[in-house]
């Protein structure tokens, strides 16, 4: 009985184990599903109904459905690199590891061709939504997406009317988010609106069509939060930020170009003198230096996150504490020094370009609408993390004043930094295993440079090799030049890498030998020793070993001579062994006493033994 309860146990616990390895299997597949996923992930959100004559007033309402495929006329989607899913303010939060989101409202023609008798699309020809006016009418269905900071103030970044008409089977995106966007963390808002109708009672009055309908207007909303965690501290000092840029009035109206000096008058200057709508400014870099063109230049190290940030210093409804002075919307505007076309800037438009060390401009990138919808006053607002490069950056703004006839004037804040890494390193890799090579070391392979994304270093490159001469083999350069990023080097030689960083004057130099030649390995081992002088200890009987180490002959060469036997080779020199047999010889001295002072004692102790039997130990 015993056995078998065993023997139950056994199996019971098999099960167990087995069970709770498929558990831990299961889960991480769940969770490079759920966490890792580069697909589409659908969202969840609320649906309301309501009346013909209402305005889809979602925003006052507590009655709604949760969104499913029987009740919405799509499914919300958003794709890119999420890595965790979580909850914000009771909506759901997506963490992004790197690159934007794309935004997807995927749909079929289902209801747009629905027959009378069943619910189908109609044209609405409204504009209102909630607390919103739309530019143009809804008529057969219209896509709203916001964006927010605090989930209270919401701007409109898209909005597409006649939605379902124009396109009845979407599958492209229908937004994407910004960097700017993700790295400070924002809040989603979609709401999709339409209005359907069903045919109720069908009838004729002389002739006449009278049918009946019932109508309902619906409304599905989707909220969500999305960022970027890139490592960079939420809450900075501003005061103690690399402070960039200073505003000045525009000569080009719509072109912002030129200069106008800012004076006692101007929309700029009040009743204090003149104020200023925010400031940029540079954190987390190691140290600044200015180059040749008198600009800044950041260096940064291995680990710094080099950011670049701006802080609202004022309501830019209410400019200078003055109700009638605010920020407003250009319609037509462009940045002449950028070459952009003109466009609707909104309230404010950040402009950014990077030149990269291939002196490659990239195209601008233009945040428009910047003021309203991605900064708050008197906070710090990251606008970009900044790699090794060149940078311009533009804000142009325009300010108006409220009066009888309004006065208008476009303003602007430009500035020019760099990046660029400080230190003085390139990393030799050996070509076949890729493993990183230490100064001095030896490769049969051969090497690649890898300069770790810092591409602004001078990095010069010399070959010596062997050539046989009157005096032996003696060092022969072969090239000594500049190299690039990723060049290769395989021909057997020493090389000799030299690193130069032109902005903190620092530099570095590494020896790699490529080849089998043991007088370079001894070479490049150690520098303190030239080819002759190594070649002289070779022929003085000196050994080198395969890593290169020399090791020195224990006999003259003249006393091998004179007694006839051949010299061994040591590493350590000839002083060192007489130590060792110095040390030796007192060893067995010391182990010599100790023996007879072990025999001293064993004869003492017997001669105790014999002297305690006969005083009659026997008899005890």
């Amino acid at each position: 009985m015993e056995a078998q309860c065993k023997q139950h146990l056994s199996r019971r616990k098999a099960r167990l184990t087995v069970s709770f390895l498929a558990g831990i299997i299961l889960l991480c597949m769940f969770s490079v599903t759920a966490f890792a996923t580069s697909g589409k992930t659908e969202v969840a959100g609320k649906v309301y109904e309501f009346s013909k004559d209402s305005h889809y007033e979602f925003h006052k309402s507590d009655i709604s459905q949760k969104s499913e495929s029987s009740n919405t006329y799509g499914t919300f989607f958003i794709s890119g690199n999420i890595v965790a899913t979580n909850e914000k303010s009771g909506i759901p939060s997506y963490k992004v590891a790197k690159g934007n989101l794309a935004f997807f409202y995927n749909y079929t023609d289902t209801l747009l061709n629905a027959d009378k008798d069943s619910w189908h699309l109609i044209e609405d020809k409204s504009k209102k939504v909630a607390d919103m006016t739309l530019d143009s009418n809804i008529m057969k269905g219209a896509i709203i997406l916001q964006t927010s900071k605090d989930r209270k103030n919401w701007i409109d970044a898209e909005t597409i009317y006649n939605a379902f008409s124009n396109d009845p089977n979407r599958a492209s995106s229908i937004y994407s988010t910004t960097d700017l966007q993700l790295i400070n963390g924002c809040y989603y808002r979609a709401i999709v609106v339409y209005e359907l109708r069903i045919r109720i009672e069908n009838s004729n009055f002389l002739f006449i069509n009278t049918d009946k309908y019932d109508y309902k207007k619906c409304a599905e909303v989707y909220e969500f939060y999305a960022y970027t965690d890139n490592g960079e501290a939420k809450v900075v000092d501003s005061n103690n930020g690399y402070k960039l840029g200073n505003k000045v009035r525009t000569k080009e109206y719509n072109g912002y170009y030129g200069e106008k000096e800012i004076k006692k008058g101007d929309l700029h200057y009040g009743n204090n003198g003149e104020w200023d709508l925010g400031e940029f400014f540079v954190s987390g870099h190691t140290d600044e230096v200015v180059n040749a063109s008198g600009d800044i230049v950041f260096l940064k190290n291995v680990g710094d996150k080099v950011t670049l940030w701006f802080k609202l210093k004022q309501n830019i409804n209410a400019l200078d504490g003055n109700e009638n002075l605010s920020i407003t919307a250009d319609s037509n505007g462009y940045d002449q020094y950028f070459g952009t076309p003109s466009m609707d800037f909104g309230r404010g438009a950040l402009i950014i370009r990077k030149t990269d060390h291939r002196n490659v401009q990239g195209d601008p990138t233009i945040y428009t609408n910047y003021l309203e919808a991605n900064t708050s006053v008197d906070a710090d607002t990251i606008v970009q993390l900044c790699e090794e490069g060149d940078y311009e950056v533009a804000l142009d703004y325009e300010i108006t004043s409220d009066e009888l006839i309004d006065k208008v004037g476009h303003y602007r804040i430009f500035f020019k930094f760099s990046v660029r890494n400080s230190n003085c390193m390139v990393f030799p890799r050996d070509i076949t295993t890729g493993s990183e090579l230490a100064n001095g070391a030896v490769t049969e392979n051969g090497f690649r440079l890898d300069y770790a994304n810092s591409y602004y270093l001078n990095v010069n490159v010399k070959r010596e090799v062997l050539k046989e001469s009157a005096d032996g083999l003696v060092e022969d350069t072969r090239f000594n030049r500049s190299v690039k990023d990723g060049a290769e080097f395989t021909d057997e030689g020493i090389y000799t890498i030299t690193v130069k960083n032109m902005y903190n004057d620092e530099r570095t130099e590494k020896r790699i030998y490529v080849g089998s030649n043991n007088i370079l390995r001894a070479y490049i081992n150690n520098p303190n020793l030239t080819i002759p002088e190594i070649n002289k200890l070779v022929a003085n009987g000196a050994t080198i070993s395969d890593d290169g180490t020399i090791l020195l002959s224990t006999i003259k060469p003249n006393e091998s001579n004179e007694k006839g036997n051949d010299s061994t080779s040591s590493n350590v020199p000839t002083d060192n062994n007489e130590k060792q047999k110095s040390s030796s010889t007192i060893a067995i001295f010391v182990g010599l006493i100790i023996c007879a002072l072990i025999v001293i004692i064993g004869v003492i102790l017997a001669k105790k033994k014999k002297n305690y039997n006969n005083e009659g130990g026997a008899e005890k």
